[in-house]
């Protein structure tokens, strides 16, 4: 099963920007797991999912407020 590491930037700056993201997450299965670097000035958000989907995820987080930026997309089939 092919998996994808996707890189975004963020604009998480408060608790309430982050459970937007945290509930934008929820909302897709495919999302296996995740993790926000909050110490880097881009605010990195690494998420690990069965299929591509940064603009998906970069849409859905408009809608809801936030925003972010696909910075790169890995398969993980490429990777090994």
């Amino acid at each position: 099963m092919s998996r994808y590491i996707t890189i975004l930037s963020t604009d998480i700056r408060t608790p309430a920007n982050l459970l937007d993201i945290v509930n934008v997450i929820k909302s897709f299965n495919e999302i296996l797991s995740w993790t926000v670097d909050l110490e880097d000035a881009d605010n990195i958000l690494r998420l690990v999912s069965t299929r591509e989907m940064g603009e998906e995820l970069v849409q859905r987080l408009g809608t809801s407020g936030g925003k972010a930026t696909v910075l790169e997309v890995f398969d993980t089939l490429e990777l090994a």
